[in-house]
């Protein structure tokens, strides 16, 4: 991965975003898999320059950040999503597989037509505009219905929270969902159907954290072999760092 850019459907005043190639510094700066640990790793992967990005990350409309994280994880794994489950039913472990192209295909319509203003109304006396990381980082640690109601009075420019938030809320999940589904998985052992929430966000942290200790012994690899310090070799992008692992590993 030496760089992409990746377009918005649903963001005000932005075509898309410029990312440069992932480096080992990157993977080991994430910390939190949340809101704000995404953001982190968005705004030191935003590039400058003529091309570059002139908004922040937390700017980025939820259902476009997902779709920036999903482009990011094909980029680096594949568009196949594998996890392990395990039943409710009989205790026994399963996995689920599906692509994250065709969940893609399905969540996002052809061509979206945005407001200048960002401001929807679908009907007169309603007015909103899609949340943003900002939003999220608002509510970040609230709990449920409190969160809801402060993203609400956020977003909402005309109409009350209080009586239209539901209906508000359906809509912006049809004008841009995001990715986080749930999805129907069936055990192979017992039978039982079950419903798993995927959430694009959540899962990519997670497999970026959990390939820590693959990160650490490539680093070490790499010195022990050529001699390269620390730093040098966690500027490398992963795509090199990985490349350079694998031509020691196979001499």
């Amino acid at each position: 991965m030496n760089g992409l850019f990746i377009p918005f459907l649903y963001t005000p005043g932005a075509q898309g975003m410029h990312l440069r190639g992932l480096t080992g510094a990157d993977e080991l700066s994430v910390e939190a898999n949340n809101t704000s640990g995404v953001l982190a790793l968005l705004r030191s992967l935003s590039q400058n320059g003529n091309n570059g990005n002139r908004f922040d990350a937390a700017a980025i409309v939820t259902a476009d950040r997902d779709r920036v994280i999903a482009r990011l994880y094909r980029t680096l794994y594949g568009a196949k999503i594998s996890s392990t489950l395990e039943c409710r039913g009989c205790g026994q472990k399963f996995d689920l597989d599906f692509s994250l192209d065709d969940l893609l295909a399905h969540c996002y319509p052809a061509e979206v037509s945005i407001p200048d203003d960002g401001m929807y109304e679908p009907e007169p006396g309603i007015r909103f505009r899609l949340p943003t990381g900002e939003d999220e980082i608002a509510v970040e640690g609230v709990d449920g219905t409190t969160a809801v109601n402060i993203l609400l009075k956020r977003c909402m420019g005309a109409g009350e929270p209080e009586i239209i938030g539901e209906s508000v809320q359906i809509k912006m999940a049809e004008l841009a969902p995001v990715l986080s589904q749930e999805m129907q998985a069936v055990c192979p052992e017992c039978g039982l159907v079950q419903q798993v929430l995927f959430d694009m966000q959540s899962f990519f942290m997670a497999r970026l954290t959990a390939e820590r200790r693959n990160l650490l012994e490539e680093v070490h690899l790499i010195a022990s072999h050529y001699h390269w310090s620390h730093r040098e070799i966690l500027d490398l992008t992963r795509t090199e760092r990985k490349h350079y692992a694998f031509l020691i590993a196979e001499n």
